[in-house]
């Protein structure tokens, strides 16, 4: 902004006398200024209006729906043997049920260690002579972890490895013994704790572990399978079960290797394959839209010309091409609809007809397919075949069938070998390969590596021969287990209901919508009965819960639309604000931005829709004819009413209303009597209301979808004065430059007649 000083040689106060001057412009700016204010206060309200509209019409969506009333309770005649719960899919009626099993989470009690035993104590001082080495199988629902075990080895750093291996650990020094539990409840879930070498065994008995248990068998019966050589044989021959397991170590170490045959191999053909896929069915999807645009475009009528000619036809199929916005408005939308409506297709099919024109204008546009797009036109052209296109499809369709033949291979294939590499996860745990570091990798030939592999891989599979011979020895030895410790097994919920047998690892088992949760076994002979039935009461809240939200909005409807007048009441400048306080000013607005829907049309329309909406009756399908008022629920007048609750709703019986608290609930008795006649009737009323507010929300040049209000057309009115305003400031600022202009020079007249006259006088009276 000018900084100006004038005024000096006139001494007038030209500030004021030019806001004077330009005051008619200044306030005809401020008329825009307060319209666009008011303006946005009106968008506001409508914006804040429009989110309690979506919020109920998202509840008509799901009121519209059986599910939404599907409501149940359920009892059980003996809440300490089991608990239910029941979904909304759960069926009426009354169940026998029987708790044969309960669920248990396998565990293991450690006997004692030796006295004086501590965190800190080694294996050593439990039994492995100094320096020994074993291992420890810790087999859980997600494999097995091979724990490496030596005299050296503390019994802390013991209970951390059983952590890492997938179990719950504890060591407790207050009664000297470890603690075991699985992660979950079941047989499935249970763990297992194995030796696979004599000092492995020694470790277990000296860590107060070695117990027996059905877990334990299955663990050590896994190791049978592999009692066989590579050609499947059975076989106690050393020298073969070694050979067996390295021809297992070395496939396995094939499939997770990246060369031929290996599953990295398999997943990267797949990706190049899945490309040339993706290519081909491009290819072929426009060549359909292609042969379909071009063919409804030469439709023809009956008579068998032609309904467009060449040049229409070319013509429309540019237009289509195009979304309506893109269309000229220099005549070309009236064109198009012209041939459109020439064409003669159902607005089905011609959006159909559109959809082919955009794909085949967006493959087109793609320079890369420009061999593909001349070798389909040259088909699509050819005057010696008609089918050539055809004949090309064919082809193409073929070559993708060929690549998802090959693609499902491959994976098929990648599974076998996943497979393989699971079942025999026992192995690659029981004896890890050694690990090539980072430097050693870079330093060696590819040779140099694969014949490390093969060294390591026989150094592992002489380990487990031995490991298995080793196992077959001690997996029936049961006179030495650990006294004093105490194993409880996995095992399984096992249930009757309705006399079928139901099984799971977990105490939680839902049958049908029922969930039940097992406590303890019912006794020989004891039968427990569920009931359930249909939640009146919840049905019963859940229509009044709608009701509320329904009658909060119509409420604040009739509030907006019936606000007090705020004649003479405009949004003020920012030069009126200077000579009024804070809260004045904030009353001031208030009183505006209260009466901002005062009478609004579009608001009236709305309620009307809404308030007929939910007076209309409807027939059940019992054949007779219901509304609100058949269930109690009515307005209470709109001359008795309170103030704009005049549409309020109210239900007969509602303790909480106190219009209507002393009356008989008609709604509740229908419920319990017939909930699914209450239920057909507000499924058809929401469906009623939801499809008129549906209607009044579809997207148009002056509203959004979702929108009860024009906010597109106040958008663009708010712009348009944003516009004005700049153009009157613009005006203002110009005018006032003219007139500053006009003082400046009159005080430079001034200012030269001053000098004149003072020279003047200066002469004279000398």
């Amino acid at each position: 902004m000018a900084i100006r000083v004038s005024g000096l040689a006139s001494g007038l106060d030209t500030d004021s006398i030019v806001q004077e001057l330009v005051s008619a412009y200044s306030k005809k700016k401020d008329k825009h200024v307060k319209a666009q204010t008011k303006l946005e206060w009106k968008m506001d309200a409508w914006k804040a209006l429009n989110k309690k509209v979506n919020s109920l019409f998202k509840r008509l969506g799901n009121m519209k729906l059986s599910t939404y009333y599907n409501k149940k309770t359920t009892t059980i005649s003996d809440s300490t043997k089991a608990t239910i719960s029941a979904s909304n899919s759960a069926m009426n009626g009354t169940q026998t049920l029987k708790i044969n099993e309960v669920a248990a989470t396998g565990y293991l009690t450690g006997g004692k260690l030796k006295d004086g035993s501590k965190a800190s104590t080694t294996l050593g001082e439990l039994g492995l002579a100094d320096g020994d080495k074993g291992s420890i199988a810790v087999k859980t629902k997600k494999g097995t972890v091979n724990i490496d075990v030596s005299s050296d080895m503390k019994v802390s750093e013991f209970v951390n490895k059983l952590k890492d291996a997938g179990v719950s650990a504890n060591y407790d020094s207050n009664y000297n013994r470890i603690y075991i539990t699985a992660k979950e409840s079941g047989k499935d879930n249970d763990f297992a704790l194995t030796a696979t070498d004599e000092n492995g065994l020694k470790a277990l008995k000296g860590l107060g572990l070695y117990v027996n248990s059905p877990a334990n068998q299955q663990a050590y019966e896994q190791w049978d399978k592999y009692g066989v050589d590579k050609d499947g044989n059975p076989t106690t021959d050393p020298a073969k079960l070694k050979e067996n397991f390295e021809y297992i170590l070395n496939t396995i170490d094939k499939y997770q290797g990246d060369g031929a045959g290996s599953i990295k191999e398999l997943q990267e053909k797949n990706a190049d394959l899945k490309t040339d896929l993706t290519n081909l069915q491009a290819d072929r999807n426009y060549a359909v839209a292609f042969m379909s645009l071009k063919s409804a475009l030469a439709a023809k009528d009956d008579a068998g010309a032609e309904k467009l000619t060449a040049s229409e036809q070319s013509e429309l199929e540019a237009m289509l091409k195009k979304t309506d916005a893109e269309l000229k408005d220099d005549g070309e939308t009236d064109r198009f609809n012209e041939l459109k409506e020439k064409l003669g297709y159902s607005d089905k099919d011609f959006a159909q007809l559109r959809s082919n024109a955009k794909a085949v204008d967006n493959y087109e546009a793609d320079a890369e397919n420009l061999q593909v797009i001349q070798d389909i036109h040259a088909a699509y052209n050819d005057p010696d075949s008609t089918n050539k296109l055809q004949a090309w499809v064919d082809t193409n369709t073929a070559q993708i069938k060929n690549v998802s033949d090959e693609m499902q291979a491959n994976n098929e294939s990648i599974a076998e070998k996943k497979a393989y590499i699971s079942d025999n996860a026992l192995l690659t745990s029981s004896a890890p390969a050694a690990k090539l570091t980072e430097e050693e990798l870079k330093t060696m030939t590819e040779a140099e590596i694969a014949a490390f592999k093969a060294q390591d891989n026989e150094k592992r599979a002489n380990m487990l021969a031995a490991k298995y011979q080793y196992v077959q020895n001690v997996k029936n030895d049961t006179g030495s287990f650990t006294s004093d410790a105490f194993r409880v097994d996995g095992s399984n919920a096992k249930i009757e209901l309705n006399g079928v047998e139901y099984e799971s690892s977990s105490n939680n088992i839902t049958v049908n919508g029922i969930t039940i949760t097992a406590l303890q076994k019912t006794a020989p002979g004891e039968t427990l009965s569920i009931t359930t039935q249909a939640d009146v009461q919840g049905i019963y809240d859940t229509i009044k819960d709608f009701l509320k939200e329904y009658n909060a909005l119509i409420k604040e409807m009739d509030e907006l639309f019936n606000a007090d007048s705020a004649k003479g009441y405009e949004p003020l400048t920012d030069e009126e604000k200077e000579a009024m306080s804070d809260k004045e000013i904030e009353k001031w607005e208030e009183k505006i931005k209260g009466s901002i829907l005062r009478r609004d049309d579009n608001l009236s329309s709305v309620m009307n829709m809404m308030t007929t909406a939910m007076g209309k009756s409807f027939e059940l399908s019992d054949g007779k004819r219901y509304s609100l008022a058949s269930f109690g629920i009515h307005t209470q007048g709109y001359l008795d009413a309170a103030e704009n609750e005049g549409y309020v709703l109210h239900i007969d019986g509602d303790s909480e209303d106190e219009v209507t608290a002393g009356k008989s609930d008609r709604l509740l008795a229908a419920i319990q009597k017939d909930p699914d006649m209450v239920q057909e009737f507000f499924q058809k009323l929401s469906d009623n209301l939801y499809t008129k507010l549906d209607k009044k929300m579809k997207s148009t040049t002056m509203n959004s979808k979702y929108s009860i209000y024009n906010d597109k057309k106040m958008q663009r009115d708010y712009d348009d004065y944003t516009k004005t305003i700049k153009k009157w400031e613009e005006k203002v600022t110009a005018m006032e430059d003219y007139y500053y202009k006009k003082f400046t020079a009159m005080e430079k007249a001034l200012a030269t007649l001053q000098n004149s006259t003072n020279a003047l006088s200066g002469l004279l009276g000398s």
